[in-house]
């Protein structure tokens, strides 16, 4: 599958669908299920079963909950975020009323919520858009932070060409020259490129590439999530990115390239997986900044950056523990 290239009678013909489907995009997450990442086949499956939630009812209703994830670290019970998960956080419903009010309903089930959490010396997580405040967990001793992802929201494909930085556009035609896109991907081929290519920069995997491969699979069992790959005129791959979607955003999880992908790989990707947000009149989420080279690389896409509320909480000892492993990381790595 190659990359269109973007002719003005390609964009003239594409106006009016995109325009139609831009003008319909959801700004509100669903009441009691905001991502994927809260459905329970995705938390059973990232966490091998072990999860758990609290939840708050009113008349027999449920009216917020919270999913976490069990975690067992030397002496410690904790909870951090799953893997390959992008956001959690609390769920709530703000019910009837003015805005006082229903800020006023968030907090008190938030609360709720909270007290509800089983003692951890470890608790940290990411919460989806819909956390507006997290006043709540602070009041509750917890540290309260933000960090920032990019996000692009689904309008007219020419808009977003033309919003992107010259160099990214650059690189997408060069992609799209000299790569073949592929969306018809075995998820045990797309683990064993990524595995192959941590391989040969001498580094293993931070996750595990087993239970990856199952969730690939069921998201595309339920039609949630794909993978692409860059594919050479030899049929070799070079470089692949994997996407999953829910009602409101598609989101950018994993990507890896060979050593000799050159330039375009990944830029050909990412501009075919936003062209496949937009198509689904999704928001594109490139999950998160990890570091200043992803800054400037999600930055030539024209995206917005936009904030998430990070929650923390740790006992004492466990924040000594953490100190002396971050100090002595190379004589000790037993600790987690």
């Amino acid at each position: 599958m190659n990359v269109p290239q973007y002719s003005n009678q390609h964009r003239m013909a594409e106006r009016r669908s995109d325009s139609e489907r831009a003008s319909k995009v959801k700004t509100s997450v669903p009441a009691l299920t905001p991502t994927i990442f809260h459905e329970g086949w995705w938390l059973d499956t990232v966490t091998n079963g072990a999860w758990d939630k609290v939840e708050v009812r009113k008349e027999g209703r449920i009216v917020g909950w919270m999913p976490f994830q069990r975690n067992k670290n030397l002496f410690w019970n904790a909870s951090w975020m799953p893997m390959l998960t992008h956001l959690l956080g609390p769920v709530i419903e703000s019910g009837a009323g003015s805005l006082t009010t229903q800020f006023l309903n968030r907090l008190s089930i938030t609360r709720d919520l909270i007290a509800q959490l089983p003692s951890f010396a470890s608790f940290e997580q990411k919460c989806h858009r819909g956390v507006s405040e997290a006043l709540a967990f602070q009041a509750a001793g917890f540290v309260t932070s933000v960090e920032f992802t990019c996000e692009i929201a689904p309008r007219p494909i020419d808009e977003i060409w033309a919003g992107m930085r010259d160099k990214t556009r650059n690189a997408a035609r060069k992609g799209s020259r000299h790569f073949t896109l592929d969306s018809h991907v075995a998820p045990s081929e797309f683990c064993s490129f990524y595995r192959a290519n941590l391989s040969a920069r001498g580094k293993s995997s931070t996750i595990d590439l087993r239970i990856a491969e199952q969730l690939m699979q069921l998201c595309i069992s339920r039609d949630r999530g794909l993978m692409l790959l860059a594919r050479d005129h030899k049929g070799s791959p070079k470089g692949g990115i994997f996407c999953v979607w829910d009602d409101t955003t598609l989101y950018y999880l994993l990507s890896t390239r060979s050593l000799d992908s050159g330039n375009g790989a990944i830029t050909t990707l990412v501009w075919h997986a936003i062209q496949i947000a937009v198509s689904k009149n999704l928001i594109f989420d490139f999950d998160g900044l990890a570091h200043v080279g992803a800054v400037l690389f999600y930055a030539g896409f024209g995206g917005e950056m936009k904030p998430r509320y990070l929650v923390k909480k740790a006992v004492p000892s466990y924040r000594l523990a953490q100190e002396f492993r971050r100090k002595f990381r190379g004589s000790d790595q037993n600790l987690t």
